[in-house]
């Protein structure tokens, strides 16, 4: 579709550039030409406007150090130029830098969190949640009291029961608290049931400093934990570690933690519970070694002091399938006087240990994946259908695959029809098209040349009629019905083979008085079928194409006193008689319409009466 919409394409630009008588004028050509023109253009012609555009656009540099534009204009031109020098700079940039570089592990960990790490106001909280003044408890009584109350944790770190009396609950844990008020009220109260249930949680005040983002005091939901704090702060910065956070409570430190542990094995030690007055510190990081090639994380990894190559390996989530082989790594280590490529054994990785600016590089090998070759086979074979194949196997072989040929089938109309080749016959037609349009624009401007508008006519005719088969002529041995050793040629994934079954017809069309299919009889020449048909019409050509079974075409030439050469007719064997063309003034009769006949003469082979 793309082929015929270029075409089309080309086909209307030339059809304007004759009808306007334009081309060569100078002063009509826009001063800025649009890239999709251009390559709808003839290869010959684009060039021609392509350096005309060119030469309008380094007019503009011209007009930039002219003494007689405005300022405002040198301001625009100025400007313009800036703009392609900025966009020229933005996408060098995008090539230096490429996909290749590696980025730092967990980096986008703190972009990709949801909120599930801070609850908001909801009391979904586990059993060992620290209460304290501010959180909200529902009360429900059953038995001789049927009351529901709504408790708030008071300043004193009680809540007051109506009727019943006031419970201290505050630093004690959720799980203790439900049993305390349980015992409490049965103790106070005969034959009331009561459930406890956490309604509101408290706010909080949480100090973060050092290696995050925004570092400051937040109001934070009373079940935030550390990961909750530091995504809230914006994450951990450019120069802060993953692997050094600490908790502070009361000026000591309760906590530490590394995110590694994490991001790695999803290892969340502890689900300790921030309260008012922590601090988190994040601190700055030691260093990174990068890790790339043959493992399944390529990152830039922080390293601790006395981590080894392996460590760093199990974090790049150990070695991918592409180290398969390999029995060792690299390391180039850089110091202040020189750089080396050291060589790690397998056996050695966890007694290396890493220093700044070492990088340990990965062996690896991919190999591509081949997929799987197919034949369609349809026809009259056995067991027709879809076929895999090795590379090399021939048609024979998966004619073999297939239970080979049944009876009745006509081998002399086998067709193998290819991608390939499909391709080659699309690129000759777009190439053949575009030399006879180029053809027609040089002829303009010259003298005694005028273009008629017929030529356009065939043109347009021609890319509406053109089909493309793919289809590869195979030679078949008729004694032995088997396909001969000099065309047993190997398939290619794709390939389609059909073998029809023997229709025994010829069909005539085109240019005769009674266009018909007649059943085929070994005693009749070409001139008995064209009697038949009742003739050829005043409008036919004295050249006929007579199409074998196999694809092959021949030219029958037609004299006024007798048929001058002889062309065996087999079954399935197509007889076309061309319309006669008048002359075309100002273009080579050959150069316009040969490529109709050469494509008619493909289009007609695909018509084949005798496929399946």
């Amino acid at each position: 579709m793309k082929y015929f919409s270029f075409r089309f394409f080309s086909f209307g630009i030339a059809f304007l550039i004759i009808q306007s008588s334009v081309l060569l004028n100078a002063q009509s050509m826009p001063s800025k030409v649009d890239q999709e023109f251009l390559e709808g253009l003839p290869p010959s012609l684009r060039s021609e406007m392509e350096s005309a555009n060119s030469m309008e656009q380094d007019d503009e540099l011209e007009k930039l150090f002219r003494a007689n534009t405005t300022v405002e204009s040198n301001k625009m031109i100025l400007q313009n130029i800036k703009e392609q020098l900025e966009l020229i700079e933005g996408r060098e940039a995008e090539t230096l830098d490429g996909s290749s570089s590696l980025d730092r592990f967990g980096e986008d960990f703190f972009d990709t969190m949801q909120t599930s790490f801070m609850p908001v106001n909801v009391g979904n909280l586990g059993s060992n949640y620290i209460l304290d003044v501010g959180d909200s408890f529902k009360l429900i009584l059953t038995g001789s009291l049927n009351e529901e109350y709504e408790l708030r944790i008071a300043r004193d770190g009680s809540i007051a029961i109506p009727q019943i009396g006031k419970v201290s609950v505050a630093g004690k844990s959720l799980q203790e608290v439900e049993a305390l008020v349980s015992t409490f009220i049965q103790s106070s109260t005969v034959g009331v049931n009561s459930f406890l249930t956490l309604d509101k949680i408290r706010d909080i005040q949480v100090l973060l400093v050092g290696g995050v983002k925004n570092p400051g005091i937040y109001t934070l939901s009373g079940g935030s934990n550390i990961l909750g704090a530091i995504d809230i702060a914006g994450g951990i910065s450019t120069s802060g570690s993953f692997r050094q956070i600490e908790l502070k409570r009361n000026g000591e430190i309760i906590y530490s933690l590394d995110l590694y542990d994490v991001l790695v094995a999803g290892d969340l030690k502890t689900n300790l519970t921030l309260r008012s007055g922590d601090a988190i510190f994040v601190k700055q990081i030691n260093f990174e070694v990068p890790v790339s090639g043959g493992v399944n994380i390529p990152a830039i990894f922080e390293v601790i002091p006395g981590e080894t190559a392996a460590d760093l390996i199990r974090y790049a989530g150990n070695f991918s399938q592409d180290f398969s082989g390999f029995g060792s790594i690299h390391a180039r280590r850089i110091d202040l006087k020189s750089s080396n490529i050291l060589n790690i054994p397998m056996n050695k990785l966890d007694t290396f240990t890493l220093q700044p600016r070492d990088n340990l590089i990965v062996p690896s090998y991919k190999n591509n994946f081949e997929l799987l070759k197919k034949v369609k086979v349809e026809g009259m074979v056995e067991r027709p259908g879809e076929y895999l194949f090795e590379e090399g196997d021939t048609i024979s072989k998966i004619i073999e695959k297939a239970g080979g040929y049944l009876p009745g089938a006509y081998l002399y109309g086998a067709g193998l029809y290819r991608v390939d080749t499909l391709k080659q016959e699309q690129k000759y037609a777009q190439l053949n098209y575009s030399d006879t349009i180029n053809h027609i624009i040089s002829s303009i401007g010259k003298p005694n040349t005028n273009i008629n508008p017929a030529v356009l006519e065939f043109l347009s005719e021609e890319l509406r009629s053109n089909q493309f088969t793919g289809r590869v002529i195979l030679d078949f041995d008729n004694t032995s019905s088997s396909i001969m050793k000099s065309s047993d040629i190997t398939l290619q994934d794709g390939d389609r083979l059909i073998i029809p079954a023997l229709q025994r017809v010829v069909h005539l069309f085109g240019e005769f008085n009674n266009p018909i299919s007649i059943s085929y009889d070994t005693s009749l020449s070409i001139k008995g079928y064209i009697d038949l048909a009742g003739g050829l019409r005043d409008s036919a050509n004295t050249s006929l194409l007579v199409i074998a079974p196999d694809g092959r075409t021949s030219s029958y030439k037609i004299s006024p006193f007798s048929f001058s050469n002889h062309v065996e007719v087999y079954p399935g064997s197509i007889i076309y008689a061309q319309r006669k063309v008048g002359d075309l003034s100002g273009v080579m009769y050959a150069a316009t319409i040969s490529p109709i006949v050469s494509s008619l003469a493909i289009s007609l082979a695909s018509l084949n009466s005798i496929q399946n």
